[in-house]
């Protein structure tokens, strides 16, 4: 007999906010199947990699995390490993590298891994119960998969394929079942969301998604990435501006400053349409939070075109920049040409950039000092109740009274660059936290 459960699980996931909803997915899938999940690999007869191989530090990652289950595999405890996500190309050449793998599956299949995971239990099952959502407080529901752009440093698009947008009346029911199971805020979630429906017969766009699921009772927030420069139209940001609950966030990447290097990303904007696209967003909601992606030591980044990327964090002042140095993706256009910036020069970049933002995070924080900020709670951390602002900046403060699943007025007492820690004032009385 197995020391090991059988309806064990054990789920390892890294990447984007797409993986992340997947890997939500799959986990509501497994507990329909009777599965359990467990926090650690060796207590766990199925271990599942959802994966990413958007950088090569990612993909570096991902072959590690795998060689070091392959003893547990090995070890005679009838497990299972399976690799789900962007990692995921040439099957059958995946299979003859890492044979101690039993299945691979591309990015969000989701049904893939069930039909494993059936066949599994029972020889004869191919198929599996549908996929119901569990009750977190924050739930992510994806309006597309794919992308249709074909930015040179990028490997999404061959992994992940073209865009296919979901219909919006799929969309809705999706965020009622999730609503109805306990869901008080929903982000919708694409590769380029400011792109969706270009590939539906009826054309709808992301603002008609937020039009259509604004009212549904239950609901209090609406968040959604990742927006695209080439894409964003006057209508989303009027539309998202004019709602309630759509939240005054913003996930906008400019990748660089300098518009030769725009143009070599093939990005399909400049510098001066980004500004300019920021001034609409703030004219719309002054409070609005935007935060950026920066690849620094792309090929043929001079210093001065680097430095343009570092005056536009210090003229724009995000609330996050996510900087990452170029690293060479097969496949793509960019892997053709010299990756001709030294590794050390790349390093240097980075920690320029995470230098100043981190200056301008803490500056823009500190004026949150003794201010009310509302909060939906979902969750504890360390004996704190933690939560986020509309603008999606994270708090945390310490009260004996239930705040789950509820908005709650907090005076911020302390600021930090990333977080804020405050004293609980009082609950928001919404009736539809309730429904």
């Amino acid at each position: 007999m197995d020391r090991i459960p059988r309806h064990t699980y054990y789920l390892w996931t890294i990447g984007c906010q797409m993986n992340k909803a997947d890997s939500s997915r799959l986990e509501d899938a497994l507990a329909q199947h009777g599965y359990a999940s467990v926090p650690a690999p060796d207590q766990a007869s199925l271990l599942i990699l959802n994966t990413c191989v958007v950088r090569q530090s990612a993909e570096d990652k991902v072959i590690g995390r795998m060689q070091s289950l392959r003893p547990l595999v090995n070890d005679g405890e009838m497990r299972d490993l399976v690799v789900l996500g962007c990692f995921v190309e040439n099957v059958a050449d995946l299979h003859a590298r890492y044979p101690f793998v039993a299945g691979f599956y591309a990015p969000s299949d989701i049904e893939g891994v069930m039909r494993f995971v059936a066949a599994r239990d029972n020889p004869q099952a191919i198929q599996t119960a549908a996929i119901e959502p569990s009750s977190r407080i924050a739930e992510m529901v994806s309006i597309s998969y794919g992308c249709d752009h074909h930015c040179t440093y990028c490997i999404v698009q061959l992994r992940r394929g073209a865009q296919r947008s979901r219909p919006v009346h799929e969309i809705c029911q999706d965020v009622e079942r999730l609503v109805a199971r306990g869901a008080r805020e929903i982000t919708l979630l694409g590769q380029n969301v400011d792109a969706y429906g270009q590939d539906l017969p009826d054309k709808p766009d992301l603002a008609d998604i937020l039009l259509n699921i604004h009212d549904i009772p239950g609901l209090l927030r609406i968040r959604f990435l990742t927006s695209h420069p080439r894409d964003l139209s006057q209508r989303i940001i009027d539309i998202a501006a004019s709602l309630p609950k759509v939240c005054e966030a913003w996930e906008l990447p400019v990748q660089s400053g300098d518009d030769q290097v725009l143009k070599r990303m093939a990005r399909g904007y400049t510098a001066a349409h980004y500004r300019e696209l920021v001034a609409h967003i703030r004219a719309a909601e002054p409070q609005s939070a935007i935060n950026t992606d920066i690849i620094v030591g792309f090929p043929g980044e001079s210093d001065e075109q680097f430095l343009c990327s570092l005056e536009m964090v210090r003229e724009l002042r995000f609330d996050m920049v996510h900087v990452a140095a170029y690293s060479v993706r097969p496949g793509t256009v960019a892997a053709a040409w010299p990756d001709d910036v030294q590794p050390q020069v790349k390093e240097a970049r980075r920690s320029a950039v995470e230098e100043l933002q981190t200056e301008i995070a803490r500056e823009r924080n500190a004026v949150e000092l003794g201010r009310i900020v509302q909060v939906l709670v979902d969750g504890r951390q360390k004996g704190r109740w933690r939560g986020r602002t509309r603008t999606n900046h994270l708090v945390f403060f310490a009260d004996e009274r239930q705040w789950l699943g509820r908005l709650v007025n907090v005076r911020i007492t302390w600021a930090g660059p990333w977080s804020l820690i405050g004293d609980a004032v009082s609950s928001i009385d919404i009736p539809c936290c309730t429904a």
